[in-house]
């Protein structure tokens, strides 16, 4: 079973009347369809139609100082008031990463609910960037416990982080930029955590092996002369007479990235097409697969858009999940993919697809930009590596040679936090001559 469905059946479990599940945007429509799926009798909707189950999201809880009834009802402060009051059976709190920060307004309204409730459950496949990120979500789960009875400052100072300087209050960091944990501490917290915590890892599924491919691209003379500008010059010539450019170092690294994707942000903020190289590419492995349904992860929107425009030339159907895409969309989209015979391919954004999506029916996903997070990359795998995957998902990365492409993909695949991403790519630049130094 999924998180979903395990969740669905603690609320079985419990046979409770009053559960609340808290979950991003995107993942409204899954709760709702799953919930038609395994059990249909439960009563699905708001507290005033009389509902067992109420889904909302984090944003709609937030709890602002409302200065007045109408300004509670347009933020939704008044809502949380109302969830508290109903006195939840089952507090489920789905993409629980969503609460790690504790000055986040929406983690204090889950904290708030969360007293309310008898039963709480965090769900989350997204692992935590810092032992830091517990806190904020076992004060939902083990509030009792000393190691989160603690002010978050006496967590950190005291209790995790080494310190130094002279008042002891600036926490030590490693070569690789990750916080240095005091042991004694981290192992009374992970002790602490252990009876609340039912983790899974990936290996106890016994999905078939992904078949894991590199494909070299060959950039164009248009896209290796920009590329090479931004690189040496930290601007370039563009082929609508305009240019683009970087003022800072973390700038010229994003542009580096479109450039190899075959395009830019122009100095005007216009995404300005340089070449095709990269989306020639990707069809002629669609036209490789043309009885198959594909889904192709895209960091730009420029990406989605130059793809959309070569599958309506070739006559391919798709769908696109992205950050425009509305949740009812999204649902439909995912249904048509999964449920319907066709070879249909998936445009999917990182930010927008990556999470609270089943797209188990692709034989292959094709990774057309990089994402810098890993965490990010990981989820867009796991869209099609998961439950239901019956065959070897194949796992096709575009790499443009001579580009950054080929540093951050083995930096990926090892784990490389943010902070080591960012060095490992300012490495590279100052192996350039003319490069920033």
């Amino acid at each position: 079973m999924g998180k979903t469905l395990g969740a669905i059946a603690l609320h079985r479990a419990l046979k409770s009347e009053r559960t609340v599940i808290v979950c991003p945007v995107v993942a409204q429509g899954v709760w709702r369809r799953e919930f038609a799926k395994w059990l249909p009798a439960a009563r699905v909707g708001d507290i005033d139609d009389g509902a067992q189950v109420v889904i909302t999201t984090y944003d709609k809880l937030k709890d602002p100082k409302a200065a007045n009834i109408l300004h509670q009802r347009r933020t939704g402060a008044g809502r949380l008031h109302r969830l508290q009051a109903w006195s939840p059976t089952l507090l489920i709190l789905d993409e629980a990463q969503y609460i790690k920060s504790p000055s986040a307004a929406r983690t204090r309204a889950m904290w708030k609910l969360a007293a309310a409730a008898d039963f709480k459950l965090l769900l989350s496949g997204t692992p935590a960037h810092s032992p830091l990120d517990w806190w904020s979500q076992f004060r939902v789960v083990a509030p009792h416990e000393p190691a989160f009875r603690q002010t978050y400052q006496e967590y950190k100072q005291s209790t995790m982080i080494l310190q130094q300087g002279p008042n002891g209050a600036y926490p030590l960091r490693g070569k690789g930029g990750a916080y240095l944990t005091q042991k004694d501490g981290w192992e009374k917290v992970v002790k602490a955590m252990a009876p609340y915590v039912h983790a899974v890892s990936k290996d106890v599924l016994g999905l078939p092996e992904p078949i894991v491919t590199e494909v070299p691209i060959e950039l164009s003379a248009k896209e290796r002369k920009a590329y090479t500008q931004m690189e040496t010059m930290l601007r370039a010539d563009l082929p609508d007479l305009t240019e683009a450019n970087a003022n800072i170092i973390l700038t010229q690294i994003m542009r580096l990235t479109q450039i190899a994707a075959g395009h830019v942000t122009n100095e005007n903020g216009d995404s300005i097409v340089i070449g095709s190289s990269k989306v020639d590419a990707a069809m002629e492995l669609l036209e490789e697969r043309e009885d198959e349904k594909v889904a192709i992860a895209c960091r730009f929107r420029q990406d989605i858009a130059s793809l959309k425009l070569a599958l309506d030339k070739a006559g391919r159907p798709y769908r696109v999940i992205d950050g425009s895409t509305a949740g009812g969309a999204r649902t439909r989209a995912e249904d048509w993919f999964q449920n319907e015979e066709h070879n249909g391919v998936m445009l999917l954004n990182y930010q927008a697809g990556g999470v609270a999506i089943t797209l188990s029916k692709a034989s292959t996903i094709i990774m057309f930009t990089l994402t810098n997070s890993v965490i990010q990359w990981e989820q867009m795998i796991s869209r099609v590596h998961r439950i239901g995957t019956t065959t070897n998902v194949q796992i096709l990365y575009l790499i443009s040679e001579q580009t950054q492409d080929e540093i951050m993909l083995p930096a990926l695949q090892r784990g490389a936090s943010a902070v080591d991403m960012a060095r490992l790519l300012l490495k590279y630049l100052n192996r350039v001559d003319g490069g920033v130094k």
